[in-house]
């Protein structure tokens, strides 16, 4: 699983790294908890964004 990926695509590869025979429970417990960090910070990221929307600001488009 890449860093980089999106979250929703993280997300969906979850049950394959889990259900891997040859993961350790330590990479699971791993592999999760760099998961939802990743979902920790999307849902901070769209927190702001949705705030800054509704006081009228503008939002800039990056490509991500």
């Amino acid at each position: 699983m890449e860093t980089e990926d999106d979250v929703l695509d993280m997300i969906r590869a979850l049950p394959e790294e889990i259900n891997n025979a040859g993961t350790t429970t330590e990479f699971k417990f791993l592999t999760v908890g760099g998961v939802l960090w990743e979902c920790y910070h999307e849902i901070t990221r769209l927190r702001k964004e949705n705030a800054d929307l509704k006081r009228g600001k503008r939002r800039v488009v990056r490509n991500t």
